[in-house]
């Protein structure tokens, strides 16, 4: 029987109030940066000056041996999309998007009202699991002792300490270039158990490295992941989507900042939430993923709707779409043009995941998104359009806004 969306909890005690479609103004008292400042932000641009937003290369051979440890990790739907995406990044498209966030209150700020990513977004998008134990530790254990960090390499993946990288910002991390040297043999089927789990923890890491956790450390991925999969068969379940979602709030809060030159982070989930719902820079497909088939546990999450080649020719003579049209777009679109709920038709027949299905009761989660060194907090009730429901006037933060703020530091 179709479960359909879940109605939204009651927000705190707010004002049942309906929000004109077309003003932003009402949410100034909320703002700690004025509406002036931020155009002065903005203006610190060139108009022609695009971020430096790119998906980091994924390299590592996919085998299916290591698909009982992704499923275990909740991270197979992305594995399968990102095997056949070809996650060329649409840098006009994203500096765009950038312009119009607000950090005070992680939305975009648009001509007809605010919209974001949202725990929804990731689950479906990417069938990432948003609801389990935080991911979280010690991210630079500056006190661990040498031998002990590259004792964990050799035991987890069979590294020695060359592979860390020595000339970045962090002892405590390790060289992508060096990691794919090190796997690549790859995998047969006579490989052994623990030859299998290495590889997979390698694996993981390339993908937490290029487009989980991407960041600015170049070709580094921060060792304190590895520590998270030192049991690929245990019980205990991360939060990997909430993790994602504090990573992508965190990179466009940094993007945003006057002289901002790059957007890190989960780039190429940011563009796949603005084409499932703004007609902006939107490539052409001809996909037709199998959703709901061949069963719930394997059927492909919404993300899979844009895998293949992407071509940007929405201007005039097959020139790539550029920053003034990608403005020029956002600057005129009307709520009548956004696809609000582009999940909702799915979700009501089942025919998404069913681990995406079943997280439904994590979207109105309204409080802190961790990641680590990561604080970032989510706010569904200041987007209620994007669940169907009319807008409202959202609650109060339930901490004080200096709090808020300083947790951006």
């Amino acid at each position: 029987m179709a479960r359909g969306r879940p109605r939204r909890p009651p927000p705190g005690d707010p004002v049942d109030e309906p929000i004109p479609a077309d003003s932003t103004e009402h949410f100034s008292p909320l703002l700690w940066m004025s509406h002036t400042e931020h155009r002065v932000c903005m203006a610190s641009r060139e108009s022609e000056d695009i971020l430096d937003a790119r998906s980091r290369y994924y390299g590592m051979q996919y085998y299916s041996l290591m698909d009982p440890y992704l499923r275990n990790l909740g991270l197979h739907h992305l594995v399968d999309i990102m095997e056949s995406e070809t996650k060329a990044i649409n840098a006009s498209l994203i500096a765009g998007l950038v312009e119009r966030w607000r950090p005070e209150t992680h939305t975009f700020h648009l001509p007809f009202g605010e919209m974001t990513v949202t725990l929804q977004d990731v689950s479906a998008l990417w069938g990432l699991p948003i609801q389990g134990v935080p991911v979280g530790g010690i991210s630079d254990p500056t006190e661990v002792e040498e031998r002990t960090i590259n004792a964990r390499l050799a035991e987890l993946l069979g590294a020695q300490s060359s592979i860390r990288d020595n000339g970045g910002k962090s002892r405590y991390a390790l060289k992508r270039t060096k990691l794919r040297t090190l796997f690549q043999g790859g995998l047969h089927w006579g490989s052994t158990q623990l030859e299998i789990e290495r590889y997979t923890r390698g694996f993981v890491m390339d993908l937490f490295g290029s487009v989980m956790f991407a960041d600015s450390n170049g070709d580094s991925i921060p060792m304190c992941y590895l520590e998270l999969l030192r049991d690929l068969e245990g019980s205990k379940k991360y939060n990997w989507g909430g993790a994602v979602l504090a990573h992508l709030y965190y990179n466009l809060c940094q993007s945003c900042k006057p002289k901002s030159k790059n957007m890190y982070g989960p780039v190429l989930l940011l563009q796949h939430w603005s084409w499932s719902r703004l007609p902006v820079g939107v490539p052409e497909t001809n996909v037709s993923p199998d959703w709901g088939q061949p069963d719930g546990a394997n059927c492909p999450a919404f993300g899979k709707k844009w895998y293949g080649h992407h071509e940007y020719t929405n201007q005039p003579h097959g020139k790539p779409i550029g920053i003034r049209l990608v403005r020029g777009q956002i600057q005129s679109l009307g709520d009548t043009q956004v696809i609000w709920t582009p999940y909702e038709d799915l979700y009501t027949q089942e025919l998404l995941p069913q681990t995406v299905v079943d997280d439904q009761q994590m979207w109105f989660y309204r409080g802190p998104l961790v990641c680590f060194w990561i604080v970032e907090h989510h706010y569904p009730d200041r987007v209620l359009r994007q669940f169907g429901d009319p807008p409202l006037i959202p609650a109060e933060p339930d901490v004080p806004r200096s709090v808020i703020r300083s947790l951006h530091g």
